[in-house]
């Protein structure tokens, strides 16, 4: 998936300096906008979708969506303005599953129980090593060494080649649904009574309903149901006592770090007085050690915090790691005194390993979903992720404008103090213990105890709804 990184960075990016010019940042920010507004609508009908279908399915409808930007380039040109405006396109329109976090669910549905913390750990670790071949490499071979020359043509087929082949790879995993939906019953024994009740009954009225129905309620019906697919994902989050504390945690951690990486490139530059008199090997400096350090250094911070999190718990880690990830936050405010290269490998390094906390946030999500949910929960933090990448591209445009213009020489490090402060207000939302404890996924024996008993209870009311359910359905 992350060859999609090749035409971005050798390709698209290249095309939309020569043909958007001076316009390239507001076209940009537009499509920016409609990425995370297309995403956050249909980001938790996709994540129900996901539920219901094969999850390989689904993961390569997101995929497809993923990679069609690209294949459009082939198609229409990879030279001309029309070309660049379809890819755009696409890709906005294709955005539907970014916030579904489908890959990790497919992860999640084929690694046992007791590994997937450490599994949830790799998965991350794989990310950036992935990010590190298909963009760091590339760059170091093409603009530094020259080994490679840099033509479109050779980097959009190797993306095709790639994308087909992550196809086939998704083929061939082994994925049960019988053997997954048990998986998910003894992982997410806390589930929510209301919840769960409320979509079997939802399920056992809709034959019923349908054939009381006239032509233009039916289509009403439809409509209202459809509404109802967009708004589940949403009130699932708030509903449910664990996943809403999640969430609010989430969507703090993911927006202190998202406003420091849209502002690092400017503020490196910045603070060594490249702006705008730098040279192009010193820019390009620059670009390296804001990618490569950070991706290479990262696979191992998440390979052992898999690891911690399973030998622990991912509870307590996301507790102990929330601080640590605000100081490390903060030091990207020294970058406007130090200005030094090699503080900014320090920095960039600092932010990779202040996005640690995602391991044991994601694990917990999907060990405390609903069963048969899990896909729907990990969209709901996917939504949260792209509120806060919304919100943080909002706010650096309108406190951009005016730090700026103030008499300080390099405003934009107290982005990061406030960012730090930020990341710490995240301990809040998972302090203390909810009603009914956190469930089985976070390694507290108390809580799996309870989590059992509540498990119990839960069947119980479970059946008793759906045999009184069909019941009148039997009568109607």
């Amino acid at each position: 998936m992350a060859s999609v990184s090749l035409p971005e960075t050798f390709v698209i990016a290249l095309l939309r300096a020569e043909i958007w010019g001076h316009n390239m940042s507001s076209y940009m920010a537009y499509a920016a906008i409609g990425i995370n507004s297309v995403a956050v609508i249909f980001g938790g009908p996709f994540g129900r979708f996901s539920d219901c279908v094969d999850r390989r399915l689904a993961a390569a409808v997101f995929a497809i969506g993923t990679f069609a930007p690209t294949w459009s380039l082939l198609i229409f040109g990879h030279n001309t303005a029309r070309a660049l405006w379809i890819s755009t396109i696409i890709k906005v329109l294709g955005s539907y599953g970014l916030t579904s976090n489908v890959m990790l669910a497919l992860i999640n549905d084929v690694t046992r129980m007791e590994d997937r913390e450490e599994a949830v750990g790799l998965y991350y670790a794989a990310n950036n090593f992935m990010s590190l071949t298909m963009t760091g490499i590339p760059v170091l071979l093409v603009l530094i060494l020259r080994v490679v020359p840099n033509k479109p043509t050779i980097f959009l087929v190797v993306q095709v080649v790639l994308s087909s082949l992550c196809l086939l790879l998704l083929c061939s995993v082994r994925w049960k649904r019988k053997e997954v939906q048990r998986e998910e019953d003894s992982d997410s024994e806390d589930m929510d009574i209301s919840s769960s009740t409320a979509r079997i009954c939802e399920t056992s009225e809709s034959g019923v309903e349908v054939r009381k129905m006239t032509c233009g309620a039916w289509v009403g019906d439809r409509l209202r149901r459809t509404v109802r697919q967009f708004i589940l994902p949403v009130r699932l989050a708030c509903g449910n006592r664990r996943l809403r504390r999640l969430w609010c945690a989430g969507f703090m951690l993911m927006f202190a770090g998202q406003l420091v990486m849209d502002i690092g490139g400017q503020y490196f530059n910045q603070s060594m007085d490249l702006i705008p008199y730098g040279t192009k090997d010193e820019l390009t400096t620059v670009a390296v050690l804001t990618m490569i350090p950070g991706q290479l250094l990262a696979i191992p911070g998440n390979l052992i915090t898999g690891y911690l999190s399973k030998r622990g718990g991912p509870l307590h880690l996301l507790r102990r790691l929330v601080p640590v990830a605000s100081i490390l936050v903060t030091v990207g405010a020294f970058m406007a005194q130090v200005q030094q290269f090699w503080f900014i490998a320090v920095t960039v390094i600092c932010l990779n390993y202040a996005g640690l906390p995602n391991v044991p946030l994601m694990r917990l999500v999907s060990g405390l979903a609903p069963p048969g949910r899990v896909g729907e929960s990990l969209s709901a933090i996917g939504i949260a992720a792209q509120l806060a990448s919304l919100i943080g591209n909002a706010a650096v445009v309108v406190l951009n404008h005016h730090l700026l213009k103030s008499d300080m020489a390099n405003p934009l490090w107290i982005y990061y103090p406030m960012c730090g402060t930020m990341t710490l207000m995240a301990i809040l939302p998972i302090r203390g213990t909810p009603y009914g404890g956190w469930g089985a996924a976070s390694g507290i024996r108390q809580d799996q105890w309870v989590a059992v008993v509540y498990a119990h209870v839960a069947q119980q009311r479970w059946r008793k709804e759906v045999a009184r359910r069909k019941a009148l359905r039997a009568a109607a």
